[in-house]
């Protein structure tokens, strides 16, 4: 059971969470797409989000992450989401799927940021310019992914803030992520899929009509800071 305290942390399976939540060592890699507006709107059919359009296309990104040194703790998980925006107007990336290996971060990541976590078996393999992931949710095989970039990396570490965007039965929620990237390399393309008839989440893949990546991303050691969640928007009952 997950239950925020009255100082604004939470306390999850007996472990206290404070702000801000710290990952210090992730492996990452990324395949960005630029899929057609109408494909992506099914990911947000039953949401109160709108896809952030450019010549009628919108950014889809299947990310592989493998928390390495982690305030919740060591998993892995693969992110399927979207470029979204509020009726209210905050833009971010919505998060479609996120299935991940341990049951303590997907209580946590359901309750505090509201997102949609499952849980599944992933092998993943990230190294310098590659990545290898196998996806399956019991004896189901979701999905194999296997993503190469270019020998070399940037000289720089790059520092982004991101939004990640959630509904709930309650609204919209929005989490603000400080990122650091060290040793990035990329390529346009890059990134083979094989999706597995039948699961949901390979059948929104299959759906979203996934062809060659406009690039894929790995990343030898990513580090973030995540905020508590803020609601950006009530429900429709909230607003009546």
């Amino acid at each position: 059971m997950a239950e925020r305290l009255a100082d604004g942390s939470w306390e999850v399976q007996g472990q206290r969470v404070t702000f801000p939540v710290r990952i210090a060592d992730a492996g990452v890699a990324a395949a960005v797409y630029a899929v057609p507006a109408a494909r992506a709107q099914v990911l947000l059919a039953s949401t109160p989000l709108t896809p952030v359009t450019v010549a009628g296309r919108v950014l889809v990104v299947l990310a592989l992450i493998d928390y390495r040194v982690n305030d919740l703790g060591t998993y892995d998980e693969v992110a399927l989401a979207v470029l979204a925006r509020s009726p209210d107007g905050a833009v971010g990336a919505y998060v479609a799927e996120l299935p991940v290996t341990a049951a303590f971060t997907l209580e946590a990541g359901r309750a505090i940021w509201g997102l949609p976590k499952w849980l599944a078996s992933v092998q993943l393999r990230i190294g310098r310019g590659r990545a290898e992931c196998q996806l399956a949710e019991g004896e189901e095989r979701v999905l194999t992914a296997s993503m190469r970039t270019s020998p070399g990396r940037l000289p720089f570490p790059l520092r982004r803030w991101l939004t990640v965007l959630a509904v709930d039965g309650a609204g919209v929620l929005a989490t603000r992520i400080c990122v650091r990237l060290d040793g990035v390399s990329f390529r346009p393309g890059g990134t083979r899929l094989q999706l597995r008839a039948g699961h949901r989440m390979a059948e929104a893949l299959t759906g979203l009509g996934l062809r060659r990546a406009l690039l894929t991303v790995v990343v030898e050691r990513g580090s973030m800071e995540l905020r508590p969640a803020r609601r950006v928007l009530g429900s429709r009952s909230d607003r009546a």
